[in-house]
């Protein structure tokens, strides 16, 4: 099982589920993290321990937390 956190950059994956709780699950379908949309890591910060993705032409970034909550096809 693969998620966004194991992603290198520019990799790109198409979204296979979102395992989060209320609100973060809320949050992301409203970026619209969502099952079958796909994904490119743009960048990935140790410091912060953030995730910067593309998805839909938005850029969003993600906490760690997040990010292993989103599981990709391999």
């Amino acid at each position: 099982m693969k998620t966004v956190s194991d992603m290198k950059i520019s990799e790109k994956a198409i979204i296979k589920k979102i395992i989060a709780k209320e609100p973060i699950k809320s949050r992301l379908f409203a970026m619209g993290i969502v099952k079958g949309a796909v994904i490119k890591v743009l960048e990935h910060t140790l410091a912060k321990q953030t995730w910067d993705i593309m998805s839909n032409n938005t850029k969003i970034a993600l906490r760690e937390e997040e990010a292993r909550g989103i599981i990709i096809d391999e």
